[in-house]
């Protein structure tokens, strides 16, 4: 009991420390590492670390409800506080003491090195300013809305659901019920970061959180390559694991992932992490029922609370692994009872609050702004993944190799589902494509024992520790240099297509994909005029990139003064021709509901102006010029 005691007052008194100093980035550390050493599954450090994170990101979608509703929103302290607590009070409970494996194995070695390169890679080309990251995600606009969607997140302290009357002025309609598991994940590890929960100009908020953005995806591929790991099971330890990383990261750097990144599709990118662990502890359960138990619902949760949609075909694999797991469940119902009582609000929290915007099935036929994936080379993954699943009779008498094979199985049927009832809109096909991309990365072990003869796995002796290292770089090599000059898309050269004509990553990589001029404009803009002033603000120009620049630049600008409710009619005003004829403009500023200001470099615009001056002096209608290029 004094020991439980003293350890609920460190509990606290380490925040409050670390808040003091200005440091605490150290709290969701020791969170992690405390939830680390109270599991008992996995046999090296990183399998514990990997499925702490995995408990955690669950913990995160039910803390935030908490978050919402309490006087101190996303504060360190007492978030910190608190997830301490429960760490010590379980510990007190279960008489379970802190302990860590420390094994590590050759395959560590590689996922680790790997994960950090991604992140370094991902980082690199925004990390230098904010116009630096608006010339990457500029791009999409989809970005603008994710990132209004967190910036609110951090003004209000919690889930917009619980804030709805206030992001009339914010927000467009219906993005305060949209998943925002990502997004309050973003907000939280910032105010850590910075040890404050109110912090910086737009500008700045806008930077950290495309830094956050790119980190996900990195994170998102630590993660698949550890869930391949852990479905493969002892054949993939070893150096035997390099072929597959190269696999994961060639598909989610060098191919379709950064298309998905720069189009701002922030939720999907963020889920493809939970999603891969969820694949993998439901193909091969954690040693301890009870663990496993928790950690599929924390996941089940944070899949939910993140982009749901991934749950449309999950909810068939997860029946199926409960029927199979039935004995295991019912034999600790205790546990079995709290995950449902616990983790089923928290899964129907996201679906149920969004039921509204997206209740019918006739939203997965709409259209959308997506880049076609390279389905050359996802069928050539399917065809091997299917081959070493079903060729190899090691893997058909496998359980966790046949649950793959549901997984597999059940993603095709559901993107061909998809394929037939969207009738040409490509958009939620393309979506669920990149689902059965990341359950194939998961199962791409199975591809690779198909050739497990010609790169044998080393054996336990340490003498023997770089057997099969050659063979199995030089597979891993032979399959990045592959995908430096093959991952590219699969469609004719156009305003997205990689400018080396290879590889999305690669492109990334040399900043060769990037839109400074738009950027340029976007921040110039918001530096010059830091505030709305009660105005809509048009950036309207004539010039290279000029569709982008007018809609896109238009759309950011309206996130950055936090009033896109407002002003997302007048950003769809300038589509789907972004050069406007004099009378055009002069309707538009006549028909605004709100008072309209031009950044422009067209003079054809203050000539409109000035005449709707004539007829109505006392319309409110201001334009600034702008030098664009």
């Amino acid at each position: 009991m004094a020991i439980g005691l003293v350890g609920v007052v460190a509990a606290w008194a380490v925040p409050v420390a670390t808040h003091l100093v200005g440091f605490d980035v150290l709290l969701p550390v020791l969170v992690w590492v405390g939830t680390a050493s109270l599991l008992r599954a996995g046999r090296t450090l990183i399998d514990r670390l990997v499925i702490a994170f995995a408990v955690l990101s669950g913990g995160v979608s039910l803390g935030a409800l908490l978050f919402s509703v309490w006087p101190w929103g996303l504060e360190p302290v007492p978030v910190a506080g608190s997830a301490l607590t429960v760490l010590v009070l379980f510990a007190a409970v279960s008489g379970r003491r802190p302990r860590l494996p420390g094994r590590i194995d050759p395959s560590d070695v590689v996922l680790a090195g790997t994960s950090i390169l991604a992140a370094v890679l991902l980082l690199r080309p925004l990390a230098s300013s904010p116009t630096a990251a608006l010339k990457v995600l500029a791009i999409g606009e989809d970005a603008a809305r994710h990132f209004g969607i967190y910036d609110n997140i951090y003004r209000t302290g919690g889930l917009l659901a619980f804030h709805q009357s206030e992001m009339a002025v914010p927000l467009q309609s219906g993005f305060a019920t949209y998943p925002q598991g990502a997004h309050v994940t973003f907000a939280l590890v910032n105010n850590f970061v910075h040890s404050s929960s109110s912090y910086g100009t737009p500008l700045t908020r806008l930077h950290n959180f495309a830094l956050l953005y790119a980190l996900s995806l990195a994170l998102s591929i630590a993660c698949v390559m550890w869930a391949a790991r852990w479905v493969g099971g002892q054949r993939l330890r070893g150096w035997l694991f390099l072929p597959v990383a190269a696999i994961v990261t060639g598909f989610l750097f060098f191919g379709d992932g950064i298309p998905i990144l720069t189009h701002g599709f922030v939720s999907e990118v963020a889920v493809f992490g939970p999603f891969a662990l969820l694949i993998a502890v439901l193909a091969r359960p954690l040693s301890d029922p009870r663990e496993q138990i928790v950690t599929a619902a924390a996941l089940l949760c944070a899949v939910s609370m993140t982009y749901y949609l991934f749950l449309l075909s999950t909810s068939v694999v997860v029946v199926i692994w409960a029927v199979g797991y039935r004995r295991q469940l019912l034999r600790h119902w205790r546990w079995t009872l709290g995950a449902i009582l616990v983790g089923g609000p928290v899964a129907l929290f996201a679906p149920l609050v969004n039921l509204r915007q997206a209740g019918s099935a006739e939203q997965l036929t709409r259209d959308g702004g997506i880049e076609p994936m390279n389905v050359l080379l996802l069928a050539g993954l399917l065809g091997a993944v299917l081959l070493g699943l079903v060729v190899r009779r090691t893997a058909r008498r496998s359980p966790a190799w046949r649950m793959m094979l549901v997984w597999v199985l059940t993603s095709v049927t559901y993107a061909a589902v998809l394929f037939a009832a969207t009738s040409g809109n490509r958009y939620y096909y393309e979506k669920s494509l990149h689902e059965l991309l990341v359950v194939l990365l998961v199962g791409a072990g199975a591809a690779v024992v198909l050739v497990v003869g010609a790169i044998r796995a080393p054996q336990r002796r340490p003498r023997r520790w770089l057997a099969g290292l050659v063979p199995s770089a030089a597979a891993a090599a032979a399959l990045l240099v592959g995908a430096v000059f093959f991952a590219g898309p699969m469609a004719s050269k156009g305003f997205r297509y990689p400018p080396n004509g290879r590889s999305w990553g690669e492109s990334y990589a040399r900043d060769l994909n990037n839109f400074a001029e738009p950027a340029n404009a976007i921040v110039s803009t918001f530096e010059r005029l830091p505030n709305s002033d009660g105005y809509v603000t048009v950036l309207y120009v004539n010039g290279r990139y000029d569709a982008m620049t007018t809609y896109n630049g238009t759309l950011w600008l309206s996130v950055l003064y936090n009033n896109h409710g407002l002003a997302w009619r007048d950003t769809l005003w300038v589509l789907p021709k972004p050069i406007k004829s004099q009378a055009e403009l002069e309707q538009f500023i006549r028909d605004s509901p709100d008072p309209v200001r031009f950044v422009t470099n067209a003079p054809s615009v203050s000539r409109a102006v000035e005449h709707v001056r004539q007829t109505d002096p006392g319309i409110r209608v201001e334009v600034v010029p702008i030098k664009y290029p």
